[in-house]
């Protein structure tokens, strides 16, 4: 059957409820040249009348947000594929020739890695080929790497930037495209927006052949010395020489075998175990239980705690698949089999915890030294940093990049000590501007070895921090909206709450709002404006339950994925010298009351939305 037989059947097709903007960029895949490739699969799906699919896949062009594309892989402008990848490396390519000139671009060239993925590989050679094309020397690793090897490397090769093919921890079906700046951070404003703007107006696209584009030195294949100055970098932060300790490691099928496991085994800790069903790279993330390679969630790292009890392991570690990400288990003691799984805050404070003591210790902990931390992340590091004489940037939107420009632009006279968010990413050391498991896994090792020597646990010290300085319970919640009226639905919500500011939730006052996107602090019971909010605009808001600020309720609509999240944190001072009797009260009394705000706050979001799924709360 003919292109022209099947483009008269999308009359039919609109009649089963294929929207117009969706009938118009199926026509001009079908019969524009350059979309030639993709012909035969949209074709069978409108011979199958998948108008779901169809609808899914072409109503839109899917979204450059301010850090790349992410999304499920298929035909159409709303999927990740080899047209969508190349648009955007087209974009990039333009928006780096603007800024730093072409000779600059030329002289210095990018970066290019990429994940276990499916098509992985396929969309780097993809991305490095346009590139190449535009005349950018490509600095390529012939092999998966994980995503913070990309920020270590463009400033080990003074590069203008870079991008790394991942879907991050997202199922199987996902992929995406990231790209980094000169500094080695994704990129910020005004920048994502000048690339966003490139990309979007992308007309003609030039490729290369990569092997012909290797082979003319275009594109250039990095070797093992890159990958040694990566290791050695995270190496060379260890803080001490305690290696007494058991280790269970799983890279759930992803890429952390080139990073985590290489640190580990360079710095000779005693034993390192492997968890061999899930060390293979494997894009379907097979022996993964349900398939969901994510540590912020307990059962990824089922198979590693299992393994750990069974051969009485002191931790087990995984990582996501691009390795950004950490998840840690401990023991509860060492008079028992229990293992207690560590959420993305408690890692945070262990390991700032961790540095602060020691460096302390060693007569190393400058006085200009600065923590810098999303808005979302515990508020027990801002109590540590305070005890420490350790200043705090508490503030940031979330998402990584944020963490990484502030050490680019707001330490001027100061010192990066610990960049934390409560999603498992953190980074100690200069050496990128992007999270780093590995860097977490020695550090949170290395911990795990000191105290071991003390007869403590990670758990047991928790305990013990949270006595000193607090205890707070920080839960997550996210809705998904699946579809193609799902961004609707999260911006619905949010302009219902700004139109109507809580002035209580679960009968708790609000004391005051920051809404990120307004740049402004609120009062919720006058509407007036009380403040100015001077960091990075970002879609969410903040209600603060306290006048100290350290309880709050955060709604943010996510730039990567169809879901809403909503974050709630509570906290209460409890004492060194309280009895464990006590201690369990206020545990409680806190759990239940962050329990209650959040189902409170999740519910008036779904009156305003209905329709989506809720996902199980973290934290």
């Amino acid at each position: 059957m003919t292109v022209d037989v099947f483009s008269s059947q999308l009359s039919e097709l609109r009649t089963l409820g294929l929207v117009d903007s969706a009938s118009q960029k199926i026509e001009k895949w079908l019969n524009e040249e350059s979309y030639e490739a993709f012909r035969s699969e949209i074709l069978a799906l409108i011979e199958a009348k998948n108008v779901s699919e169809l609808n899914d896949a072409f109503y839109q062009v899917i979204p450059f947000g301010t850090g790349g594309r992410r999304g499920k892989m298929g035909v159409g402008p709303n999927r990740i594929n080899t047209r969508t990848i190349a648009e955007s490396a087209q974009g990039f390519a333009e928006y780096l020739k603007k800024h730093f000139g072409e000779e600059e671009v030329k002289r210095r060239g990018m970066v290019v890695t990429y994940d276990v993925r499916h098509n992985s590989r396929r969309f780097a050679e993809v991305a490095a080929s346009v590139f190449a094309a535009n005349g950018i020397t490509v600095y390529f690793f012939d092999g998966v790497r994980a995503t913070p090897q990309i920020s270590f490397t463009i400033r080990y090769k003074h590069a203008v930037g870079g991008a790394m093919i991942s879907a991050s921890h997202n199922p199987p079906t996902d992929n995406g495209i990231k790209v980094y700046w000169e500094t080695g951070g994704q990129v910020v404003p005004p920048h994502d927006v000048g690339i966003i703007s490139e990309v979007g107006s992308v007309q003609h696209i030039v490729q290369a052949d990569f092997q012909k584009a290797v082979a003319q030195g275009k594109i250039v294949l990095l070797g093992s010395d890159a990958d040694q100055a990566y290791h050695d970098a995270v190496a060379n932060l260890s803080l001490g020489p305690y290696r007494d300790v058991h280790i269970v490691f799983s890279p759930l099928h992803g890429c952390a075998t080139t990073s985590f496991l290489p640190v580990l085994e360079q710095m000779n800790f005693t034993v390192i175990e492997r968890v061999e069903p899930q060390m293979t790279p494997d894009p379907e993330f097979s022996a993964v239980e349900k398939q969901t390679p994510n540590p912020e969630v307990p059962i990824a790292m089922r198979q590693a705690v299992e393994q750990a009890k069974a051969n009485g392991a002191d931790l087990a570690l995984a990582a996501d698949p691009d390795a950004d990400r950490i998840g840690v288990v401990g023991r509860k003691s060492f008079s028992s089999d229990e293992y207690v799984f560590f959420n993305g805050n408690q890692i945070s404070v262990l390991l700032f915890d961790y540095i602060t003591s020691e460096l302390k210790q060693q007569g190393r902990l400058t006085k200009n030294a600065v923590l810098v931390k999303t808005i979302v992340t515990t508020e027990l590091l801002t109590k540590i940093a305070q005890d420490n004489g350790v200043e705090v940037i508490p503030d940031l939107p979330v998402g990584f990049k944020y963490i990484g420009d502030a050490i680019e632009q707001r330490l001027t006279g100061k010192v990066f000590l610990f960049g934390a968010e409560e999603s498992h990413g953190y980074l100690y050391g200069t050496y990128a501007r992007e999270k780093d498991g590995a860097v977490g896994a020695m550090l949170i090792s290395e911990y795990a070895a000191k105290l071991k020597q003390e007869g403590k646990t990670l758990y047991e010290r928790l305990e013990e921090i949270k006595k000193q300085y607090g205890y707070f319970r920080e839960l997550l919640q996210a809705i998904y909206y699946q579809g193609m009226d799902g961004m609707e639905k999260m911006l619905a919500i949010m302009n219902n709450f700004r139109a109507q500011l809580p002035t209580e939730v679960d009968g708790k006052r609000v004391h005051i709002v920051l809404d990120q996107l307004a740049k402004k602090f609120i009062d919720p019971h006058t509407g007036e404006e009380v403040g100015e909010y001077v960091g990075f605009p970002d879609n969410a808001l903040v209600f603060y339950l306290n006048e100290e600020r350290t309880k709050r309720i955060v709604v943010r609509p996510s730039g990567t994925e169809p879901k809403i999240k909503f974050y709630v944190a509570i906290g209460e001072d409890v004492g060194l010298e309280v009895t464990e009797e006590k201690f369990e009260q206020v545990k409680q009394q806190v759990d239940a009351t962050a329990f209650a705000v959040l189902e409170d706050i999740v519910s008036r979001a779904e009156k305003v939305s209905n329709g989506g799924k809720r996902f199980e709360v973290l934290g």
